[in-house]
């Protein structure tokens, strides 16, 4: 016997054999290597499928996120553990995936937006433990999921309420910081929800990952993502529209954003898949178009100097996660991509030398950003026989201070205009987020933003905002120039040395559509 696939509907959970007879069903909670033992069921495969209901007679626990372990005899069946197929009609918002005049997208305050980006997509940064708390005060939200009662700071909500009414839709970054972000250094709640290894010493650590060693860290990141789905894709809208989570940051440098201590890249991703899945299957409980993304730096196939336990590539880190969600069942995630110049100070990428258009390529920056759209077009990637979608969730141009001050402006205009070009040449990408709005002086030395820190645009905030308007051909005229027309028109339509050329790899060109 061989376990297919597991689907979910309202009421149901169906686990397809390749065979029938009796079994033995083991249903657990999706804690990492284990898991509290839900419940034991003898039940018999006909016809290949099993059904199981899928709440409890309580109405308490939902089996939609357990996992599933189903025995013949003594021998455990192989296949898929979890359900990787959820009926749209199940959910209470079934509709699809908003529509948007352009890609661009922008992180900037309500007040920064209404007043000079009024673009329609947000990417606005949440992080559990500045929504969180152990110690509710007077006006702080109670939440109940499965019979735990969750408590979430009314401040933090409101405030980002107030930013998500501010767009059109949004798409969270989902983090666990200590350091920053609005957490208060609770640490009741911190010892709870930070990663038992996360080496919160080390000031390079700015980041842990999500706990999902542990049931009650795992219970409050499974809160904290239901929280934010449940009110953000309301049908009504009353709050904001959400569109999807992108889970954790730049998780090939998990040393200092997404930090676990010492792990295996194939180790790191066991763990950051169950949270990437539970977040899907949460979304997808309340809104069928919501999707989830992994977060990459421009290190495709190198890693950022240091311990190869903490610093991983990008390409490793997308074959980890598509090899290892086939094997317990395949499910709709998507990728979150930072394309950076090689080098983030120098805002020139068409310059950049270790950008090549190969698989192989060690980076993949502004100039070959198109690698990623090809690289992924592979059919042992595809969901479903669809790719996936990409969004290009954060990146920027670095202007200089000193006499190359406005050299750098002007080349971070020019790139602005061939990048978002490039971006929305490609057919599966739905984001094009300038990482910030206004220059921070915090940054490592880098001024990344379209404001300078005086209020005053610079020349890339006017191209940014002429891009998809009647004044974009004038900035492409200047792009043009400042580049060279030639290594401009290449560089907008590169070839990609790796496409797959064979019947078992191609891409069929109707399914790259820039429907999404």
């Amino acid at each position: 016997m061989k376990i297919i696939r597991i689907s979910a509907d309202e009421k149901t959970v169906t686990i397809y054999t390749e065979g029938d007879g009796p079994v033995m069903i083991r249903e657990s909670t999706p804690v990492i290597r284990g898991g509290t033992t839900v419940a034991i069921t003898r039940a018999r495969a006909e016809g290949g499928v099993i059904v199981l209901p899928r709440y409890s007679a309580d109405g308490v626990h939902d089996s939609l996120f357990s996992r599933f372990t189903v025995y013949e005899g003594s021998e455990r069946v192989p296949g898929p553990v979890f359900v990787s197929e959820i009926a749209p009609e199940s959910a209470e918002n079934n509709s699809p995936y908003p529509t948007h005049k352009h890609i661009k997208a922008i992180n900037a305050s309500p007040e920064t937006q209404k007043k000079m980006f009024q673009v329609e997509q947000g990417r606005p940064d949440v992080s559990l433990p500045g929504f969180m708390t152990l110690q509710p005060e007077d006006g702080d939200i109670e939440f109940i999921r499965e019979g735990k009662t969750y408590y979430f700071r009314a401040g933090a909500v409101a405030h980002l309420d107030e930013y998500m009414r501010a767009y059109d839709h949004s798409t969270f970054i989902l983090l666990n910081s200590s350091k920053g972000f609005g957490s208060r250094g609770e640490r009741g709640l911190l010892d709870v929800c930070l990663h038992p290894k996360y080496d919160e010493a080390n000031p390079s650590a700015l980041i842990s990952a999500f706990n999902m060693e542990s049931e009650d860290g795992l219970g409050y990141y499974a809160a904290f993502v239901e929280f934010l789905v449940k009110r953000y894709t309301r049908p009504d809208e009353k709050y904001g529209r959400a569109a999807g989570a992108i889970i954790g940051n730049e998780i090939d440098q998990q040393g200092i954003w997404g930090n676990a201590g010492d792990m295996t890249v194939a180790e790191y991703i066991s763990e950051y898949s169950e949270a990437m899945r539970l977040a899907w299957q949460i979304g997808r409980k309340y809104c069928s178009h919501f999707r989830v993304y992994i977060s990459l730096t421009n290190n495709w196939s190198i890693a950022t100097p240091g311990s190869p336990l903490r610093f991983y590539t990008a390409k490793e880190c997308i074959e980890q996660l598509a090899a290892q969600t086939s094997e317990q069942g395949d499910f709709d995630w998507h990728v979150a991509y930072h394309p950076y110049p090689e080098n983030l100070f120098w805002p020139d990428f068409w310059h950049d030398r270790a950008a090549t258009f190969s698989y192989n390529t060690p980076h993949i920056s502004f100039r070959n950003m198109e690698v990623l759209e090809s690289f992924l077009s592979q059919k042992r990637f595809l969901y479903n026989g669809k790719p996936r979608r990409i969004v290009f969730s954060e990146q920027g141009f670095n202007s200089m201070t000193g006499p190359l001050a406005r050299h750098s402006e002007l080349d971070g205009e020019a790139g602005i205009v061939l990048a978002y070009m490039k971006a929305r040449n490609m057919k599966t990408v739905d984001m094009f987020t300038h990482h910030s709005s206004v220059d921070n002086p915090g940054e490592f030395g880098l001024n990344l933003g379209l404001i300078r820190h005086n209020g005053e645009p610079k020349p890339d905030y006017y191209a940014f905002m002429a891009m998809d308007t009647d004044k974009e051909p004038e900035y492409v005229a200047k792009a043009r120039a400042r580049i060279g027309e030639d290594l401009f028109d290449y560089l907008l339509s590169p070839e990609i040395e790796d496409k797959p050329k064979t019947d078992e790899d191609e891409l069929n060109e109707s399914i790259m559509t820039n429907s999404n």
